[in-house]
């Protein structure tokens, strides 16, 4: 039984547009970064992977790194790893557990949530501010120092990140 050709075209218009829903609809996570006044880019970070913003402390000199996870559409700080401890830096009583791993001091499942964006003000070329997930490091401190960046979770479509059409920030 062959059917009418209207029929045939309402169910080729109806996958059509599924199909370009599914593409369309904002279903990869990824990272919204934005300065004080203009969107940088994004950062693609699939679930369970790691943002890491990695800087050197400014009054001892070494170099600290910092991981967050997005849970929920929340940032949330997992670990941190420092060669030693400096001013303000250290592991907190009853927060994470501390080890040593090699030339590193890892303290790990912090489990602190900071909310559904991070603003961090970017420091001199000394400081080094770095936001690094797999695949990719954006350095900030180049052209960015004493401005605010503002780090998000945002979703993005599946389309938009295929063409590219996402810029990366840059530096």
């Amino acid at each position: 039984m062959r059917l009418p050709p209207w029929p045939r075209a309402v169910a080729a218009s109806a996958l059509a547009v599924a199909v370009l829903t599914a593409l369309l609809w904002p279903a990869r996570t990824a990272l919204r970064v934005s300065g004080q006044d203009r969107p940088l880019g994004h950062l693609p970070l699939a679930e369970g992977e790691v943002l890491t913003v990695a800087y050197t402390h400014s009054i001892d000199g070494l170099p600290i790194e910092e991981d967050l996870l997005v849970e929920d559409g929340r940032l949330v700080v997992d670990a941190t790893r420092l060669h030693q401890f400096g001013a303000g830096m250290g592991q907190i009583p009853g927060e994470g557990t501390g080890r040593a791993d090699g030339q590193w001091w890892v303290v790990d499942g912090l489990d602190r949530d900071i909310g559904t964006e991070m603003v961090l003000r970017v420091g001199s070329a000394e400081v080094d501010h770095r936001l690094r997930v797999p695949g990719a490091e954006v350095e900030l401190s180049p052209c960015l120092a004493g401005e605010p960046v503002t780090v998000e979770p945002a979703r993005i479509s599946v389309l938009r990140s295929w063409f590219g059409s996402i810029p990366r920030p840059e530096c």
